[in-house]
């Protein structure tokens, strides 16, 4: 028979109860469930008495048996108001003493809030675009892509007008659409005043697909007649000089727009269009009155890519489901490429990345590159998080000075609780003070970088009008207080977890606990450094590049002049054209003149199925068309590698008569002419006519260098809504614009004078790339220095503990570069550890920026070195600082130090 006397528990749940019971109870709930493990032992068997026992155990977890053993003499809550109010005036106690110490955190915590809140609003402003809207995420622009003989010929926003109406046919998911059409500058005219505004023509539908709420009118039926009109809240001002009482008043009131015999009926006044809208109109104008004008193809053609869609979805609809319905779709209403003689493809573009992700052609909108914006908050990232890495390091590295502080007091009895709570309380001070600072801070520096980027910014995006509403402003407040605290709680717990013993007896000294913290820290904002200084340099080289390259053509002192578009088309137009342009050279200073239907910097059109005549081919090619004069070429000095120029005579008003083209390069490349030589002479069919190629140009940079170079089509049209341009001196520009004015009012009277220099113009192109390169670098640079502040302030303090050692050495006759160099080779060292894991970070990161640009520059190894060598430098020359300060020390203060 067995001995049941040596039949023991399991040894687990034993160690279990140890972990979680109050010490003073362990021993007598253990001697329990040992009498009740023997018992049932003898009464039910070994397995039956292990399996009752843990069972018994997983029991005791209750609050008594959990409970402490209260103490005899308790000790001060560390949350009692008085221990709080405690903490904090010796915290503020302590940031006086060290003035030094403490302005240096708050300058770097200061400066790295600041820039992140300037960065956080203009982060909010760009991803608010459109959220506005009712029914936001179920709205849909429709894009289409446009292949010919398997090449991708456009990546567009505009579509053919059946479009909508026919996905609202043949899918249930479309709820509505909406349609908009010739969007571009209007001239509005009231009482023979000319007010130039942006608008666009669109059906009944926008106002309720929208949210652009009107403040007079009924927005169901504003847009439903023909040659109706809803202006903006301030153009009813700027026109009619309306306050909003007199609103209702302007209803049915007419207003002129551009030539239009008939003048267009007020039927409503909307509030101007939020900033944060991708579309940007101060004129609606009824989608009817262009069937009156245009025909009935403005209405269901398949065949004229003239009209921007948007379609909103029914509630819960799949929109990938739906996604895969659009190729079939295309082959049913085009055929494959026999209606447009291309293969179409649509898709639904989400309204949230019109304005951010939207890098299509016949763009519409406001857009903006969504990289940048993303750049700049992870710019704010890094600057937030090397500003709190300075916090942790310095106050880290002050650790010496508060030892002998923390082991008095725990010799007087202080817990580690109580210490943490005392250092952590004094983060907090300073960053809060750092936050108070910063947001005021912000405040002031507000008009300045709205004016640099100009856009709306304020502080209210980040309190609940931008981005994420109030979810995104207690985002930022849950970052900024997890930063305070994750901050202040490594430096409090290294602090409180010195050994009262060795501090009093001095051992403290020689231990290195939580110096590679330390350096790890370092290494992270040099890390962050290397990368913002790559992406600064590259960024503003590329933005060089584009700039400074040669484009082909000549825009110097060019002034381009809009054509008079509120002067009628006659007979005489191309005479008076012509006549305008000889009076423009009379002048002294203008030394050629042209016109043209478009310039440099501008969308041109594009037609489609040209073929050469010879070839077998069936299938045609695209090309854009550009309108000019006899005069463009030479004006703008791009030439002419075969053939001839036009002449006046190649010119008719009789449009059907025209029959001379020149091409550029890419043009004759793609009908499959070798080279320009062989191409002058010959011809190509369009539209169903025979056109003479009479000559050649170079290829040349028609749009900015983030496109490629396209296959042009030049025809020797004129029209009175284009541009005439000028070459002009650079002696005295005032005074030229000054007299061609004179002449344009004799010849077009009635019309505006808008003019704009083609350099200025086309720099334009660069704009939104030019700000970022700005702001990127300034706060780039600024994180930079507060990373040099971090080291400096590390530094100082690394050097003051090895004072003894400086002196020391120099009675030993170490020379001043010697203990420069001592002293600066181990910051260097994590420096140029950091320069090494940098260097591929920041190569893959402007690799992928650069991808937006079909010209850019290469990425060459020597741009990494001249990266590399600025970092060092700098965290050289804020460690020598000190470094060079200690070794001139005098040796005898130096050994009287400790």
């Amino acid at each position: 028979m067995n001995d049941l006397s040596n039949i023991q528990p399991p040894h687990w749940p034993g160690r279990l109860l140890r972990l979680f019971c109050a010490p003073h109870l362990v021993e007598e709930l253990e001697g329990d469930l040992h009498e009740l493990f023997a018992q049932r032992v003898r009464m039910y068997g070994a397995q039956h008495a292990r399996a009752r026992y843990a069972r018994d155990v997983f029991s005791l977890a209750r609050p008594f048996v959990l409970r402490k053993e209260p103490r005899k003499f308790p000790q001060p809550s560390v949350f009692r108001t008085t221990m709080i109010r405690n903490y904090f005036k010796i915290a503020l106690r302590n940031m006086w003493k060290n003035k030094g110490f403490s302005a240096m955190n708050i300058t770097g915590l200061v400066a790295g809030i600041t820039a992140c809140l300037m960065i956080l609003q203009y982060v909010s402003f760009e991803l608010s675009f459109d959220r506005f809207n009712r029914d936001f995420e179920r709205i849909y622009r429709v894009t289409n892509d446009r292949f010919q003989q398997g090449k991708l010929i456009q990546h567009g926003t505009i579509t053919y007008p059946a479009v909508a109406a026919a996905m609202a046919s043949d899918f249930n998911e479309v709820e509505t659409y909406t349609t908009l059409a010739n969007p571009g500058t209007f001239s509005l005219q009231k009482d023979r005043r000319i007010f130039a505004e942006k608008g666009v023509y669109t059906d009944e539908r926008f106002l309720s697909f929208f949210t652009f709420p009107l403040v007079a009118g009924d927005f169901q039926t504003a847009l439903k007649a023909p040659h109706s009109i809803v202006i903006s809240e301030t153009n009813a001002k700027r026109i009619f000089n309306a306050n909003p009482a007199d609103y209702a008043a302007l209803i049915g009131k007419y207003i002129v727009v551009d030539l239009d015999t008939k003048p267009y009926q007020i039927t409503g006044i909307m509030k101007d269009f939020p900033a944060t809208s991708h579309l940007q109109y101060g004129v609606l104008m009824s989608f009817e009155t262009l069937p009156q004008t245009w025909g009935e193809w403005i209405r269901n053609s398949w065949e004229s890519s003239d009209v921007w869609h948007y379609v909103k979805l029914r509630p819960g609809a799949d929109v990938a489901a739906l996604t895969k319905k659009l190729p079939a779709f295309s082959d049913r209403h085009f055929q494959g490429n026999k209606i447009s003689g291309s293969v179409e493809q649509f898709f639904l573009q989400p309204l949230g990345k019109a304005h951010l992700f939207s890098n299509y052609e016949y763009e519409i909108g406001q857009v903006n590159n969504g990289k940048a914006v993303w750049t700049m908050l992870i710019i704010a990232v890094f600057i937030l998080l090397i500003a709190w890495i300075n916090y942790i390091n310095l106050a880290t590295a002050r650790s010496l000075e508060r030892a002998r502080e923390v082991g008095v007091r725990k010799v007087a009895g202080a817990t580690n609780g109580q210490l943490i709570s005392q250092f952590m309380s004094e983060s907090v001070v300073l960053n809060i003070v750092g936050l108070a600072l910063g947001i005021v801070l912000t405040l002031l520096l507000q008009p300045a970088l709205n004016k640099l980027i100009e856009k709306p910014l304020s502080f209210a995006l980040l309190t609940g009008s931008g981005y994420g509403g109030p979810v995104f402003t207690l985002a930022v407040a849950g970052i900024f207080l997890f930063g305070i605290l994750l901050s202040g709680f490594y430096p409090a717990f290294a602090l409180s977890s010195f050994k009262a013993v060795q501090v009093l007896k001095g051992s403290f000294k020689r231990s290195v606990k939580g110096i590679w913290v330390r350096q790890s820290l370092v290494v992270f904002q040099y890390t962050a450094s290397m990368v913002l200084i790559v992406g600064t340099f590259i960024v503003f080289k590329q933005i060089r590049f584009m700039r400074e390259e040669k484009l082909g053509f000549d825009m110097d002192q060019v002034l381009v002049v809009r054509g008079p578009e509120l002067t009628r088309w006659d007979s005489t137009s191309i005479d008076r054209i012509n006549s305008f342009k000889t009076e423009l050279k009379r002048i002294p200073s203008v030394q050629m003149a042209s016109a043209s239907g478009s310039v440099f910097g501008n969308r041109l059109s594009r037609s489609f199925n040209f073929r050469r005549v010879g070839s077998n081919d069936p299938k045609g090619v695209t090309f854009n068309r550009m309108a000019v004069d006899a005069d463009f070429f030479e004006t703008y000095k791009i030439p002419i590698l075969a053939g001839r120029n036009f002449l006046p005579t190649d010119s008719n008003p009789d449009g059907n008569k025209v029959k001379n083209a020149i091409l550029n390069e890419s043009a004759a490349k793609l009908l499959g002419f070798e080279n320009a030589a062989d191409a002058a002479g010959q011809k190509f069919v369009f539209n169903n006519k025979e056109w003479d190629i009479i000559g050649v140009v170079s290829d040349f940079h028609q749009q900015s260098l983030k496109h490629s170079i396209e296959p042009i089509m030049f025809a020797p049209f004129y029209t009175l809504s284009g541009f005439i341009s000028m070459k002009i001196s650079a002696s005295n520009p005032a005074q030229s614009i000054a007299m061609v004015r004179k002449k344009y009012d004799e010849f077009f009277p009635g019309n505006s004078f808008n003019y704009f220099f083609m350099n200025q113009r086309f720099d334009e192109q660069y704009k939104d790339d030019r700000i970022f390169g700005q702001v990127s670098s300034f706060f780039s640079l600024l994180a930079v220095l507060i990373a040099s502040l971090g080291i400096f302030g590390l530094s100082s303090y690394t050097i003051a503990q090895r004072t003894k050692e400086i002196g020391v050495r120099k009675v030993l006759g170490a020379t001043v570069s010697g203990i420069v160099a001592l002293l600066s080779k181990d910051f260097l060292k994590l420096v140029l550890l950091a320069v090494l894991i940098g260097a591929p970070i920041a190569w893959y990161g402007v690799a992928f920026w650069l991808n937006d640009f079909a010209y850019r520059i290469e990425i060459e190894w020597w741009m990494f070195v001249i990266a590399a060598v600025l970092s060092i430098a700098i965290a050289f020359v804020s460690v020598s600082f000190q470094s060079i300060r200690a070794a001139l020390m005098n040796p005898v203060k130096s050994l009287r130090s400790e």
